[in-house]
């Protein structure tokens, strides 16, 4: 049943900063910063209940996305504040793409303002400001985490020399099961040289071949790392008062309305998203035989984060069936 669930652990207490990463020329002066690949990402706690917080505003099929502020020690992101952004109403179903286009224009500048009038009063607070990445707040059978839009913005900012880090959280999945289900994503370094490359204005290749001389359909777009919660004495002493409700039993949920109508959901959503995929291979399928050189199919970002999506969906859902199977066979024991 928790098959796929991420390990979240508490922070050690202790974390030894290395220096050795810093790059000297030859007279001793630091000259470069040189970024360490991340291994983990570390969220205060704070920020995790601020995350919680944020998900009254995500629904099954709308997600919720926000900046991340911390820095980076080492391997470690740490993530220390969450920037919201602007809750805009729901667009008409009429739109055009012009109206569209203009819309979202409009949006970003007034994002872009609200970021930066947030910026300087954190830092007259003496509060941390520093963008690292972003958050998802969204369900299990939406698009929002994998899209082309999300993991070029945090290439460009691992291209600007800032941390990157995507923080998936799913509020639905994470009060159904029990278990909180919080992921974290950076993007692999063949998909920033890909996209460093493809953003270059001498670049003269098609986005296939950049692909397979960057090596992006072996190593990936969005690699996961693992997560931890930091949680201080006092946060833990605060918490132990609380009076949690126990939770109902496994079979009790398994057997429930509302896993019936989730599992349908999901089925729903993976047979969408296989559709969009044998569409998207069949138009790669088309170009391929126009062109000798085009490479094997299945090399394009989209599909290739479409692939990731089915895959995380379907070992879901086989979690779900087994454990309908497992207790179904217990209670026929019985």
């Amino acid at each position: 049943m928790f098959h796929g669930f991420p390990d979240v652990q508490i922070a050690p207490r202790d974390t030894v900063i290395s220096e050795e990463f810093h790059l000297h020329d030859k007279e001793g002066r630091m000259g470069t910063l040189l970024q360490p690949m991340a291994q983990r990402m570390r969220i205060s706690f704070s920020a995790l209940t601020c995350l919680g917080s944020y998900a009254q505003n995500a629904t099954c099929h709308y997600a919720f996305f926000g900046r991340l502020c911390g820095v980076q020690l080492n391997e470690t992101i740490e993530v220390t504040n969450l920037l919201p952004p602007i809750i805009n109403p729901r667009p008409p179903e009429d739109e055009t793409p012009e109206q569209r286009e203009k819309r979202l224009l409009a949006q970003q500048r007034e994002e872009r303002q609200m970021y930066e009038r947030m910026g300087k009063m954190f830092f007259k607070e003496e509060l941390d400001s520093y963008h690292v990445g972003y958050f998802a707040i969204c369900s299990a059978y939406t698009n929002a985490p994998y899209s082309v839009r999300t993991v070029q913005q945090l290439a460009q900012l691992a291209l600007d020399g800032n941390p990157s880090v995507l923080v998936v959280y799913d509020p639905f999945r994470t009060s159904l099961m029990g278990k909180l289900y919080l992921r974290a994503f950076v993007p692999t370094r063949e998909y920033v040289e890909f996209y460093t490359r493809l953003t270059d204005k001498r670049n003269i290749l098609r986005e296939n071949r950049l692909m397979r001389e960057c090596n992006v359909g072996k190593g990936g777009v969005l690699r996961e790392v693992k997560v931890e919660v930091d949680v201080d004495e006092y946060q833990l002493l605060c918490l132990s008062g609380f009076n949690v409700t126990p939770l109902s039993s496994t079979c009790r949920t398994l057997h429930s309305e509302v896993m019936t109508d989730y599992m349908a959901a999901l089925i729903e959503s993976v047979r969408h998203n296989a559709d969009e995929l044998s569409r998207g291979l069949h138009s790669e399928s088309y170009f391929s035989q126009k062109e000798e050189s085009y490479g094997p199919l299945g090399q394009r970002i989209d599909t290739l984060l479409k692939l990731m999506q089915l895959r995380e969906q379907t070992q879901h859902l086989e979690s779900l069936c087994d454990g309908v199977l497992l207790n179904t066979s217990l209670l026929r024991d019985l």
